[in-house]
């Protein structure tokens, strides 16, 4: 469920100001003793090195931009934690590298071979560390669910696989209780570790299912995948407000909030283009 304080999180080009604004403020300090003596650095006046420290800054600015739709097409893809980072690490290698080797030649200070090496290394661990704040930013935008990374296995984007018969009751069992719900009643769905929690008209229940096997069992035409961890009934929704790229907040019969995944809009938007 979205809560009110979630659906007024920062966007990211706010959290993207501050974060440069504070890695000049701090760059500008590193350099700060130096000012008053600048030839130290090998710079004949303090206007210079800050005109070179300036542009460095603008110029990791510009990589981290020409990063972005990378690491969106990361996330969208189902890659494990140690790929996601691996292939984060090297394509800031590549851009940083890039980024160090074009300011050179528009820096006033020439610097050897040593620290222009050391220059791409940092210019490269800082763009990774980027990486994995767009990645934090990104997953805590969303429901408290998608923290957690998918796994190898897990399935991308798909429509809802059809059987030919699905379920119209639910058996939940509680100890020696068995009870059935209809799946007429159920509003929403959403996973619970190994669990499934069935919020329906007459209370939430806990059904030992994963979300893949439910998803299997619900006809398609009643139930959507909005999320890696939430299944919505069709007939239960109210509203939808756009809140990014293809992705939504969906107000349900029952007044709660969900925030949808880009990952599973092909079925919203089919489900809007039929409605």
């Amino acid at each position: 469920m979205v809560t009110a304080s979630e659906l007024r999180k920062p966007s990211f080009w706010s959290l993207q100001a501050l974060g440069w604004f504070c890695f000049f403020l701090l760059s500008t300090l590193v350099v700060f003793p130096y000012l008053w003596k600048p030839e130290e650095l090998g710079y004949q006046s303090s206007k210079a090195l800050f005109r070179d420290q300036s542009l460095m800054c603008f110029l990791c600015f510009v990589a981290s931009l020409s990063l972005r739709p990378i690491c969106r097409a990361l996330l969208q893809r189902s890659l494990s934690w140690i790929t996601l980072e691996i292939r984060a690490a090297a394509c800031s290698v590549v851009v940083g590298t890039l980024t160090v080797l074009s300011g050179d030649l528009f820096l006033i200070g020439r610097p050897e071979t040593i620290e222009l090496s050391e220059a791409c290394a940092k210019t490269s661990a800082i763009l990774f560390l980027w990486c994995n704040l767009y990645f934090g930013i990104k997953q805590s935008q969303g429901p408290l669910e998608e923290t957690h990374w998918p796994s190898r296995g897990e399935e991308k984007a798909s429509q809802p696989v059809v059987t030919g018969a699905y379920a119209s009751r639910l058996i939940v069992r509680s100890g020696p209780k068995i009870q059935l719900v209809c799946v007429d009643d159920v509003e929403w769905i959403a996973a619970a570790g190994d669990y499934t929690e069935l919020h329906a008209r007459n209370g939430v229940h806990l059904l030992r299912e994963t979300m893949n096997t439910m998803e299997k069992k619900l006809d398609p035409s009643k139930f959507a995948r909005i999320h890696r961890s939430k299944i919505v009934s069709l007939a239960c929704i109210l509203e939808l407000r756009t809140i990014d790229n293809r992705e939504y907040v969906l107000t349900l019969s029952d007044g709660s909030q969900h925030r949808s995944s880009r990952t599973y809009a092909d079925r919203i938007d089919s489900w809007i283009r039929t409605n």
